[in-house]
């Protein structure tokens, strides 16, 4: 019997110490991980270097300086600070990750490629003649928008694409938030970053209104000038990370 015991507690110990923890769906543990996951923490950290955000040794270890580095990261980018490579995270810092292989085809609406032109021109991207026509100079310039504005460089309008560049296109249209604590803690995010909302008063009057629609242009968001889901996400990151928990 003593025997027995001893032998399931050795198989114990063995088993214990070579198991790898898997990661979490909602994002990459501190515990050092390996195979593919480890990939996805050094191409983390490598890209958090090249941005200037210095997460220490490229070891595919999420420490407390690659944590670090990852919440400065979401705070610049305005995602909620977790400072884990959770699913978000991972979507803006490693974009290629999530390109699909075969991307959506170049839109055929000759009217909304020649407005993507006109978009492109406008925000310093040379996309050549705007004759809504995708030639290589057109493509060329989708690729340094999409650059720019962290989305798969793909050089065509795919959805994701056009939904950015021509976000008036998806405008939606729902009501405004009635919490009036939301609005308050919103115009005063609105006038910390540079964005005059008028009174903090927890109404949206028009000043507000313009302030609200300045930052959506800012932020690449639909201009609707209302505290839309979007938005308040955006303008409020910790307000939805602290109600989903």
């Amino acid at each position: 019997m003593k025997k027995h015991l001893i032998a399931v507690s050795v198989c114990a110990f063995l088993l214990g110490s070579t198991i790898v923890l898997p990661i979490e769906a909602s994002g990459i543990g501190r515990s050092t991980v390996k195979g593919e996951d480890y990939e996805v923490s050094v191409q983390a950290q490598r890209q958090l270097k090249a941005l200037g955000f210095n997460p220490g040794s490229v070891d595919g270890h999420v420490g407390p300086q690659t944590e670090t580095a990852l919440r400065e990261y979401q705070r610049s980018y305005r995602l909620p600070q977790t400072g884990r490579l959770d699913e978000v995270t991972l979507r803006s810092l490693l974009p290629d990750r999530f390109q699909e292989p075969s991307p959506t085809p170049t839109l055929s609406n000759r009217e909304v490629t020649t407005r993507a032109q006109r978009q492109l021109k406008a925000l310093g991207f040379d996309p050549g003649t705007t004759d809504g026509d995708i030639g290589p100079q057109t493509e060329a310039a989708l690729r340094e928008y999409q650059r720019a504005y962290r989305l798969p460089q793909t050089g065509v309008l795919d959805e994701v694409t056009v939904r950015s560049l021509l976000s008036e296109q998806f405008q939606p249209a729902p009501p405004p938030l009635s919490n009036r604590d939301t609005i308050v803690r919103a115009q005063r995010q609105l006038k910390a970053l540079g964005f005059n909302p008028g009174s903090v008063d927890g109404q949206i009057g028009p000043q507000t209104e313009a302030a609200v629609r300045e930052y959506q242009r800012a932020y690449r968001l639909p201009q609707t000038g209302m505290l839309d889901e979007a938005t308040v996400r955006s303008l409020l990151p910790e307000r939805t990370q602290s109600s989903a928990r």
